[in-house]
């Protein structure tokens, strides 16, 4: 996890340009994964915003709810109870900076057991700029080089990159997904899966490739689907 968290904080913590906009039309916006969440680690905790604290999911299979939040640049706080003395923070709590241009992005949550106060990291993934709806963001979180044909797209990622796939098809429908990988980013190509699934050309996808501990891989595949009040989202594992 090391090597992604460096790798996150160096090629995804993208800089998105100012809004023309005034800032207090601006709605902004998060939601937050745990891809490979320890059965120990916490489920549920609450996240700080510099005025006050919201109860928020961190789940493993899917996308937690949309959590607005204010705008301007701020540093965010997780922990495991409401903060309600925003004059007396605990100061080991996990803390993540949103800078001030970023609107709309997601938080990467890895296991940390060395923090006592809550086990976990926080990590900004802002693809708002360069995700458009119908495409995938994929994290490869293992060792392995991964191969897909989505539909009419192509998909290649390095062990412990991330790379964006197109879009599958023009438009909504079922596309082939097919997925294959070499062992340690050496000698052949085996086989992942092979399977059926349901593009959203309205939505934005984020998929994440990560170990078991046995011989395949996992992949799991989430759609995010946002309007301007509401939110839902969905999500695929497969073996």
């Amino acid at each position: 996890m090391k090597t992604l968290t460096i790798m996150l904080l160096s090629a995804v913590a993208l800089a998105l340009p100012a809004l023309a906009e005034p800032e207090s039309t601006v709605r902004r916006t998060c939601r937050i994964v745990f891809p490979e969440r320890p059965n120990d680690a916490p489920k549920t905790a609450h996240l700080f915003d510099g005025k006050g604290s919201q109860p928020i999911t961190l789940p493993s299979m899917n996308f937690s709810e949309v959590v607005a939040l204010p705008s301007g640049e701020i540093t965010l706080l997780m922990t495991a109870e409401e903060i309600k003395d925003p004059e007396n923070l605990p100061l080991n709590a996990p803390k993540l900076r949103i800078p001030e241009s970023v609107r709309d992005f997601y938080i990467l949550v890895t296991a940390d057991p060395a923090n006592p106060l809550l086990p976990v990291e926080m990590k900004l993934v802002d693809a708002g700029a360069k995700l458009k709806p119908g495409e995938t963001l994929w994290f490869n979180l293992t060792d392995h080089r991964i191969a897909a044909k989505l539909g009419e797209a192509r998909m290649t990622v390095l062990g412990k990159a991330l790379t964006v796939s197109k879009d599958p098809l023009p438009g909504s429908g079922y596309y082939k997904a097919e997925f294959v990988f070499q062992p340690g980013g050496k000698g052949d190509f085996q086989r992942i899966t092979e399977q059926q699934w349901w593009h959203d050309a309205a939505s934005r996808h984020v998929g994440f490739i990560v170990n078991t501990g046995g011989l395949l891989p996992k992949i799991y595949f989430f759609r995010d689907f946002r309007l301007p009040d509401e939110a839902k989202s969905d999500s695929q594992a497969v073996e």
